[in-house]
């Protein structure tokens, strides 16, 4: 039996398109994949035409719906192709986070009780031997220190060069595997408790594959969390059904929501967000003419915005883009490149018009659908009567400048519950 862990960044196109070749190599017979178990059953309606990313699972307290998390999804987003490879394949396919029947639970206990939050480091992890200071800044930003130390200002970007523009799978993993082990090492072991019961449940839905006689296990789950999945032998069972001993469930419900590209963004205070959805979603599934087709919405957008462009704008935009990346060293443009290359261009210079750039096409105004098979939270429910009994009509682009405008006032929250920080 062999567990194959794929450690991707949430929503990290060239992630995406790297895990996919991983996976057609390694023919897995089950997928495993961070996300919460609670929504199992909701797996399937994702190769279900009418559901159309961005959407976010929601998985929430039918008894208090205060107590609610969102887990949004891409096109581009890892987890989703995942799912729509072992659906395509007719494999197997779980979520193996921590449920939330369990963290809503755990959330009600860490308020009353702050001390429950740091748990005691496992038996078999090691101590660092770095320097204290070293140590510290580990600690606090270990990826900034890593992209400090490759001499990059911005860990996000050392992230994109080192490993989304890479397209070799076969080295990637592993080697995300040994950095992250070598991270977590120098961090120290005085965990988060909720990091410790995450991993601990994940272990234990992959001992529970192995106990069923699955041979090839593929694991998807966050960089960070890949060395503690992979290396099995060094936690023991028992320690982890130790941590998780004793919650008691709540009860809960999911079901599918739309999303869009303003809450999947950085900008929205989403904790595991990206700065450029849109153009994610272009570098995701049009990666060989991708400079060309995003110079020319740029070009048809202030065509739009009645501001001067023409094929020479997008001609001489490519060109410098592609300047740009090679006196940088980089194999291909990136976003700040592109916006380099558009604010010189086509802006003159001038911000203004390089802001209408980033709200259309970096970040997008893009929504998600559902179809109307996918079970209803109780505030749509109540909706949808108050709609029929009015006898109103329902419009997607009411509804859509509605979410727009309620998230632009409240960007920690939902149009339909509170949203919960999570680290997905």
């Amino acid at each position: 039996m062999s567990v194959h862990v794929f450690g991707i960044r949430h929503h990290g196109p060239g992630s995406a398109r790297s895990m996919l070749q991983g996976l057609r190599a390694l023919a897995p017979d089950i997928v495993l994949i961070e996300g919460p178990p609670d929504g199992d059953a909701l797996i399937p309606f994702v190769a279900n035409e009418g559901l159309k990313p961005p959407v976010a699972l929601l998985v929430y307290n039918p008894k208090d719906l205060q107590e609610a998390a969102y887990y949004p999804f891409a096109s581009f987003s890892p987890e989703w192709q995942a799912m729509a490879f072992a659906l395509q394949k007719n494999l197997p396919v779980r979520f193996m986070d921590l449920p939330r029947r369990l963290a809503f639970t755990l959330n009600r206990l860490e308020k009353d009780n702050p001390q429950l939050r740091i748990l005691p480091p496992t038996p078999e992890q090691d101590e660092s031997e770095l320097p204290v200071e070293v140590k510290a800044r580990v600690s606090r930003d270990p990826f900034g220190y890593l992209a400090q130390l490759a001499g990059y200002a911005d860990s996000e970007r050392w992230w994109e060069v080192m490993f989304e523009a890479q397209q070799n799978p076969e080295a990637i993993f592993p080697t995300i595997v040994e950095m992250i082990d070598a991270l977590r090492q120098s961090k120290g072991s005085e965990d988060e408790a909720r990091e410790q019961q995450r991993e601990a449940h994940m272990r234990q839905v992959i001992r529970q594959a192995q106990k069923e006689g699955f041979e090839k296990i593929a694991v998807v789950c966050g960089a960070w969390h890949s060395p503690a999945l992979q290396y099995l032998d060094r936690y023991k069972a028992s320690h982890d059904k130790a941590i998780l001993r004793g919650i008691k469930k709540t009860s809960t419900k999911a079901t599918w929501v739309p999303w869009t590209y303003q809450q999947l963004s950085t900008q929205s205070g989403y904790a595991a967000g990206v700065l450029s959805p849109a153009w994610y979603q272009l570098l995701f599934h049009r990666p060989k003419d991708v400079l060309i087709r995003w110079m020319t919405k740029v070009a048809r957008l202030f065509r739009k915005e009645d501001l001067d462009s023409s094929s020479a704008h997008v001609i001489e935009a490519v060109r410098l883009a592609e300047t740009l990346a090679s006196l940088r060293g980089l194999r291909v443009a990136g976003i700040e490149e592109m916006n380099e290359a558009a604010m010189t261009i086509f802006c003159q210079g001038y911000q203004e018009q390089l802001q209408i750039i980033e709200q259309k096409l970096v970040v997008g105004d893009v929504m998600g659908k559902v179809p109307p098979e996918v079970p209803v939270i109780p505030l749509q429910q109540d909706l949808d009567r108050q709609i029929k009994s009015a006898r109103l009509t329902k419009y997607r682009k009411t509804s859509e400048s509605l979410w727009l405008k309620a998230n632009a006032s409240n960007p920690r929250g939902g149009i339909y519950l509170r949203e919960e920080a999570d680290r997905f």
